[in-house]
């Protein structure tokens, strides 16, 4: 029997509890509407929380997370890609805070954000949210070519993008949420207002940037590179903004600076390549690559990672014209 199917039969029940929330009204109009499921029979969204075993749950830190089970079922082909276990419960009903035994006391920490995760005894590996993400942005061409390069700096920012204030939450409904007791429907309600009050990220105007960028400072057998900044600006946004995944962590506009500028302050007017990258070995920073290095690190480096085929490596000439010597040279 399919994976997809036996989550059906699974949530059956759960389906036909939801429809007890339709009732009518005084006058025999319908003063509840059913939740929508979808194909597996889950709701569409809903807020995870920190489930623990402690009486004071609000003080473990950990802010709720929006999980919208929609986009991910249409992202995967089989339930345990996730539930890796073949039973369609919850994460938190095996992790917990502290961990349990039913998990194999792995910390709900560690199963959503492990990247070193060894096989099952079924030979699958189990997925957690970060690896999952990271496997998608280093395997698509789309995303491989930035990221080959730039890798995501855990900090508070990056987690941010999850770990999110719920509006209307209250203490009463979160205690319930870290106890595994609240209403599924009541999860979806508050992560639907979670979601409607983002607003879409106002990306840099590649209009009102430099359209070219003449890169002139090694000349000397070849002529200087004349980079379409305005281009490559565009093509990037193009493909955040086809993503849901990248849109969510890309989310602010001077990210797509930091496409290229990797190492310079969050910023839409970084500071040149030049100011940290000299044209020989910086003896303070002997690691650091030269200036040249780190124009064909970067520029190669993307194209490697999406896959572009022109210009070649070692064709000079298809970013630099051949210079002509002058009288003197």
């Amino acid at each position: 029997m399919r994976n997809r199917t036996k989550l059906l039969l699974l949530t059956a029940f759960a389906i036909a509890g939801a429809a007890c929330l339709l009732f009518r009204g005084p006058e025999g109009t319908m003063a509840a509407k059913a939740p929508e499921h979808i194909d597996s029979g889950a709701l569409p969204m809903q807020v995870l929380f920190p489930v623990s075993e402690k009486p004071n749950p609000g003080a473990q830190g950990m802010k709720p997370v929006v999980f919208n089970h929609k986009i991910h079922e249409a992202k995967v082909q089989e339930c345990e890609s996730c539930h890796h276990t073949g039973d369609p419960v919850p994460c938190t009903t095996c992790h917990t805070v502290e961990g349990s035994r039913e998990g194999n006391f792995v910390t709900l920490d560690r199963a959503m954000h492990a990247t070193d995760i060894r096989p099952n005894k079924n030979g699958r590996t189990p997925q957690s949210c970060v690896s999952c993400h990271e496997k998608l942005y280093s395997q698509r061409k789309e995303c491989a070519g930035c990221h080959s390069i730039v890798k995501p700096t855990h900090n508070d920012k990056w987690c941010a993008v999850c770990h999110t204030d719920i509006p209307n939450l209250t203490k009463e409904q979160f205690a319930k949420g870290a106890a595994g007791k609240l209403d599924p429907e009541v999860s979806q309600a508050l992560a639907e207002a979670a979601t409607a009050q983002k607003k879409p990220v106002k990306y840099t105007d590649p209009t009102k940037m430099n359209y070219r960028v003449v890169i002139d400072s090694l000349v000397d057998k070849y002529g200087p590179n004349y980079f379409n900044h305005a281009r490559h600006i565009v093509s990037v946004e193009r493909k955040i903004k086809d993503s849901v995944l990248a849109k969510a962590f890309h989310s602010t506009p001077e990210i797509l600076c930091q496409t290229c500028h990797h190492h310079s302050p969050a910023t839409t007017n970084p500071p040149k390549c030049a100011s940290c990258h000299r044209a020989t070995i910086d003896k303070e920073h002997p690691g650091r690559p030269t200036l040249k290095a780190a124009y064909h690190l970067q520029c190669m480096g993307c194209h490697d990672g999406m896959q572009v085929k022109r210009p070649k490596k070692q064709d000079c000439i298809g970013c630099h014209k051949l210079r002509v010597a002058e009288k003197g040279e």
